[in-house]
């Protein structure tokens, strides 16, 4: 399971008012994605929904250390896979087991930073020019 611990938003998704943030659009749509691939996203707002924070070990230690600023938190299975801002569409996928990172990617550490080349699609801030899909059955752990 994806679980995504965010910050104290309006509503359940932050996707309402007049000029909702951009990120949270289209984090929304990422996430009603996901759920159709079969993938439960559960997402947890801090002004709408703390009991869930409470209830969490790792989204309670996170809290003391980084306060709602480190937020989003992302876990996958109970491990904490990203903070700060929220996953892309292919974050979501290779989280779930739908996608594998590219073989040109898999053994980087950082983007630009573990031997990537300066015309790569990771340095260029573009989607790896290709992806393998996982033979792997939904909701299995990584």
């Amino acid at each position: 399971m994806i679980s995504v611990f965010e910050g104290p938003l309006c509503c359940n998704t932050g996707v309402c008012g007049t000029d909702p943030d951009q990120a949270l659009v289209q984090f929304t749509a990422d996430a009603d994605w996901m759920e159709r691939q079969g993938v439960e996203v559960h997402r947890a707002n801090l002004a709408q929904d703390p009991q869930a924070f409470a209830d969490s070990a790792i989204a309670r230690s996170f809290m003391q250390v980084a306060g709602a600023e480190g937020l989003p938190l992302t876990l996958v299975d109970g491990v904490t896979v990203m903070t700060g801002r929220y996953p892309s569409r292919e974050e979501l996928a290779v989280f779930a087991g739908l996608l594998t990172k590219a073989p040109e990617q898999a053994g980087q550490s950082s983007c630009c930073g573990g031997g990537a080349s300066s015309g790569s699609s990771c340095c260029g801030g573009g989607a790896p020019e290709s992806v393998e899909i996982s033979t792997s059955p939904v909701g299995t752990s990584l």
